[in-house]
């Protein structure tokens, strides 16, 4: 990483050490060839933490395709495949009925050689969307943690205006530099209506905006976007009082750090998102927004009850070891101190398919006390 960043003058800004950090092709964090994420690696993500997440997405697909006909199933970040894997295995024969294709869209190509060996010829790999074929009929689209991953730009306020944050090589190791921050970030905070505080630290995924927008264009119009990450709307995501520090955040066998200089390339480095970037651009392309829910809301709406009866964990379930098993399983997603809270799905939808997601998710009340 030293060396890339003095050849490249000595510093570079921190979207660049980011993208360095976590994708550089021989060195970055995501180009080595074992999945970083389940219990054995850095992080959890829903998908991975329990084969429940996907059960469900099932069920919900289920639902959908009975109303429109089979759907294309595209998985945006799609990892090694176990997210579509699942939802395969628990559509069983009704796959074919359900899903009338499936694409999943993976960056790196250690993770697409992984998912390519788990998958029939029914699922096509790509490492861009626009590698893929346009869509036609009703569309699915998934992205889980797509959107916290991109590089940010970050910046601090202070009495001289604001300053981007920059990274350089001094005495053979990486420090911090602070630089007059372009307009273009500056214009970022006044557009959303956010003012930091002297002192204060922030983040910008300048590209999620755009990349969000190719995404609905290439879902075209019969289509429902499920967006899962951590983020918050501009207002809280920039509010003083819960992150004076900024969002940023680097995960090593699970254990949580704020500076990512140190081992860059072996650190997750993460960013939150703000929602309204991913609204902005739907706005624009007349998208409805169905809800933005606590990923325990989302599965209780799209049928974790039901599919939890379905597999014999009902109230009157034998409590032995293989049905407490699964209920823990089943609880680490609805956690209310973790996951459960802190994930939320953003659900975009536009004609029939909007309409139609939005009846599914919303026939059935939610129970008091699930996160919010």
């Amino acid at each position: 990483m030293i060396s890339e960043i003095e050849e490249r003058g000595g510093r570079v800004s921190f979207a660049d050490f980011m993208e360095l950090a976590l994708y550089h092709p021989e060195n970055g964090y995501y180009s080595d060839p074992d999945p970083r994420y389940g219990r054995e690696g850095d992080f959890m993500t829903a998908p991975t933490a329990s084969s429940w997440y996907g059960r469900v997405m099932a069920r919900f697909l289920e639902e959908l395709a009975s109303l429109t006909g089979a759907v294309t199933l595209v998985d945006l970040a799609a990892g090694d495949g176990s997210f579509l894997v699942t939802v395969g295995e628990a559509l069983g024969e009704n796959r074919r009925k359900v899903l009338g294709r499936v694409v999943g869209v993976e960056r790196s190509p250690a993770m697409r050689c992984h998912a390519a060996a788990r998958f029939d010829n029914l699922c096509h790999l790509v490492a861009q969307l626009d590698h893929a074929e346009p869509a036609v009929g009703p569309v699915v689209l998934h992205a889980s943690e797509l959107f916290d991953a991109f590089p940010v730009d970050r910046v601090i306020a202070g009495e001289g205006g604001l300053k981007e944050l920059w990274v350089a090589v001094e005495d053979g190791m990486l420090v911090w530099e602070r630089h007059p921050a372009p307009s273009a970030l500056v214009s970022y905070f006044m557009g959303h209506g956010v003012r930091l505080a002297a002192g204060q630290v922030a983040e910008i995924n300048r590209s999620a905006a755009a990349i969000h927008r190719a995404i609905l264009e290439w879902a075209g119009s019969e289509a429902l976007v499920l967006v899962l990450d951590y983020g918050y709307e501009a207002r809280r995501l920039y509010d003083p009082r819960g992150r004076a520090q900024g969002s940023l955040a680097c995960y090593h066998r699970h254990e949580l750090s704020r500076d990512p200089l140190i081992n860059p390339g072996r650190l997750d480095i993460t960013a939150h998102v703000n929602w309204d970037d991913l609204r902005l651009p739907a706005t624009d392309l007349d998208w409805q927004e169905l809800g933005v829910w606590p990923l325990a809301e989302w599965l209780v709406r799209a049928g974790l009850p039901e599919v939890a009866e379905a597999h014999g964990l009902g109230m009157e379930a034998d409590l032995d070891a293989k049905t407490f098993a699964a209920r823990q399983e089943i609880k680490r997603l609805l956690d209310p101190e973790g996951m459960g809270s802190d994930l939320k799905m953003l659900i975009q939808g536009k004609g029939r398919v909007g309409e139609r997601a939005r009846a599914v998710l919303t026939k059935k009340a939610v129970p008091e006390g699930t996160a919010r």
